[in-house]
């Protein structure tokens, strides 16, 4: 059983000027007067939970939702407040938020820097207005610049941009036109994700061939255009969607700390309706429902559960395996005290065979790694599925 010092600490704001066609989140409009007792049930929650900090030291804090940046500063300066009052927040903590366009101003990028936000994350998704209308999207691609210019002149040195594939009518021209027009900008980290269309949703509702939604075969040669496009233009992807522009030195810096903790299972706490924790070998997570929380903030679970072996050792595998550099052998042996080819090495075997995965290093070598290989990662889910028991 592991014994972590550190954790890190995810903050969900539900609340948007406009739900996007795509979204299934737990997002969405609401009224001032619930937006302001849902910050209060916030630091409510944070305040309870104190025990949990006892000792600890904060690996790092992420802002998401919904859109932070829709609702007043003071809010989410009151939840820095209250996070400092538990834990230290330290000066190189990695400190993201979350942002739109369309919901942003000088003040607000102002703000946030003065309570210690030092990574922003914009969602972007299309530098083509087109693309961004049939997304649903409330900002256009000027908005983008503007904002962007804000948070560089700020002084904002790691900034990710969100942008999606495989759209709606969206072309590999067009696709070209957004990874140009992103990679211009120098961001250090581009997150590209392929629209999913979740039930629920107005884009289910219409349908994938009524929305004019890239077929299989089409996304297939977006996605593999996407890698090569980023990799050209000096971006490492070390996530399945995940890219980080490498400095003059080589450094690696740039990758999201708060993601590569939740991909090799570190201890992590959420904080607001339908937000995700595993402490140690518990996992749980918050109702989705606003009401609810609210009334009670973080004593209603949709989830809480004491992860048997079985179970944590699958989460290490296909959390681990999205990522490029895949997971290190004895980090296994170290968490559950017995080899990793002792539980999976019939599956591993079969992988390495078919061409699809690869050990880095021999069996002796304490830095051996397994992970896939690009053919590998182009059926990940296939793949990591047969890792569940």
């Amino acid at each position: 059983m592991r014994d972590s010092k550190d954790i890190s600490i995810y903050v969900h704001i539900p609340f948007c000027v406009r739900k996007c066609l795509y979204c299934d989140f737990n997002s969405g409009k609401y009224p001032d007067y619930i937006i302001s007792s849902y910050i209060d049930a916030l630091l409510k929650e944070i305040d309870r939970c104190r025990e949990v900090f006892r000792g600890r030291e904060l690996a790092s804090l992420y802002i998401g939702g919904g859109t932070p940046s829709s609702v007043p500063p003071s809010y989410i300066g009151l939840v820095f407040d209250r996070i400092s009052d538990v834990i230290t927040i330290e000066d190189d903590t990695e400190i993201t938020m979350e942002i739109n366009p369309g919901t942003t101003t000088d003040q607000k990028i102002k703000d946030y820097v003065s309570y210690g936000v030092n990574r922003i994350s914009i969602g972007l998704q299309s530098a083509l207005n087109s693309e961004l209308e049939a997304l649903g999207r409330i900002h256009t691609f000027e908005d983008f610049l503007r904002t962007y210019d804000i948070v560089r002149e700020k002084g904002i040195e790691k900034v990710n941009v969100d942008i999606m594939t495989s759209i709606p009518h969206q072309s590999r021209e067009s696709l070209i036109k957004t990874l140009d027009k992103v990679t211009s900008l120098r961001p250090e980290h581009i997150s590209a994700y392929s629209l999913i269309i979740e039930k629920g949703t107005p884009f289910y509702e219409r349908g994938a061939e009524k929305l004019g939604v890239p077929s299989e075969e089409e996304s297939f040669k977006i996605y593999k255009l996407t890698q090569k496009y980023l990799k050209e233009h000096g971006y490492e992807r070390y996530e399945i969607s995940n890219y980080a522009l490498k400095d003059k030195n080589g450094s690696r810096d740039n990758r999201c700390a708060n993601n590569l903790r939740y991909w090799d299972r570190k201890d992590y706490i959420g904080f607001g309706a339908s937000a995700a924790s595993l402490i140690g070998y518990r996992r749980f997570t918050n109702v989705p429902e606003l009401g609810i929380y609210i009334r009670d903030p973080g004593r209603h679970k949709s989830e809480d559960m004491l992860l048997q072996p079985k179970d944590a050792m699958a989460e290490f595998m296909f959390l681990g395996l999205r990522k490029i550099e895949g997971i290190r052998c004895d980090d296994f042996r170290e968490e559950f005290g017995v080899r990793i080819q002792e539980v999976y090495g019939g599956i591993m075997k079969k992988h390495v065979e078919a061409g699809l995965a690869q050990f880095s290093g021999e069996d002796d070598d304490p830095g051996q790694r397994f992970y896939l290989t690009d053919r590998g990662l182009d059926i990940s889910n296939q793949i990591m599925a047969e890792y569940l028991f």
